[in-house]
């Protein structure tokens, strides 16, 4: 089997993408799936499934090695892939792009993939993806849903961690080993009507094969409480204008700052084992989707008079 691995963390990096060697690394173990990365070459994150829409792509290449996967090193980037690095064993290819989840997805099935790619893995994301409001901002899952758009099956993985960023390579092994697992199952009982899987594995202590309970669960449908943004104060000063065009460069400044502790802590309905529940409560969460906007069936269907 040809799988094509994205993310939308970019390359190995030891705080902006620490989790993708791990994966790796236990694909290459526990497999014997022929394996493409095709990833962003910068962070890319809460970009959903945008194209970055009239500007070209270019691609590069790095190399690292396989069975050190808290080794986040590389040789590279390179122009073009590199022969003496591609068929040393010890290592792993993998192509760069400078666009996002989708670009790469795109690229990496219709160009990059030497053979056709069986299935898409975007991930592990950095950070959990589960709940509406992460799941619909996601790059992660969008990775996934460009893959389904030129007709792939998709699965998108998220290690869930706490407020304190987790980085313990025994639990990140075996969250990786997990991944490889579950996907093996998912792909022997991938249901017809599915287009993507998404995955939620918490990062704790005492995470195990066989023993860490995953179920399937829907998605939570929760709402932003306020804005992801709080206004600076703003300045009385003539804003800086650019010397050609006398444009304004800078003037009043909105500053990034979700509420993600109300998220996590927004559970929902207590009869509902939703992903966001499932997680909190240290379960693997498992969500089927299509790679499609929900419809309202019975308001879709009539003539709507305007007069």
């Amino acid at each position: 089997m040809h799988v094509l691995l994205t993310n939308d963390d970019g390359a190995p990096h030891e705080t902006a993408s620490p989790y993708i060697k791990f994966l790796v690394e236990a694909i290459q173990k526990y497999t014997n799936w022929e394996l493409t990365i095709c990833v962003p070459a910068s962070q890319k994150s809460w970009i959903g499934k945008a194209h970055l829409a009239g500007k070209d792509v270019s691609a590069s290449y790095i190399y690292s090695a396989i069975d050190q996967p808290a080794d986040n090193s590389f040789h590279g980037p390179f122009a073009h892939a590199n022969a003496d690095f591609a068929k040393d064993p010890k290592m792993k290819e993998w192509c760069l792009l400078d666009g996002t989840p989708a670009t790469c997805a795109d690229i990496g099935i219709n160009h990059i993939a030497k053979k056709p790619v069986d299935l898409v893995i975007s991930g592990p994301n950095v950070g959990r993806n589960c709940s509406a409001l992460y799941s619909l901002s996601s790059g992660t899952i969008g990775g996934a849903m460009e893959a389904v758009q030129h007709g792939k099956r998709a699965v998108a993985v998220s290690y869930a961690f706490e407020a304190n960023f987790f980085n313990d390579p025994k639990v990140l092994a075996e969250a990786s080993l997990i991944s490889v697992k579950l996907i093996e199952k998912l792909l022997s009982v991938w249901d017809a009507r599915v287009d993507l899987y998404t995955v939620n594995i918490p990062l704790k202590t005492g995470l195990k094969l066989g023993e860490t309970k995953c179920v399937m669960a829907p998605t939570l449908d929760n709402k932003w409480r306020r804005s992801l943004y709080t206004a600076e104060s703003e300045s009385h000063e003539q804003p800086a204008s650019d010397i050609v065009d006398q444009s304004v460069t800078h003037g009043r400044t909105f500053k990034w700052t979700p509420d993600f502790d109300s998220v996590h802590k927004n559970l929902g309905d207590e009869s509902v084992l939703n992903d966001t529940r499932a997680v909190a409560q240290g379960l693997i969460s498992v969500t089927a989707l299509k790679a499609a906007f929900k419809e309202i069936d019975d308001l879709n269907s009539g003539e709507l008079s305007i007069e």
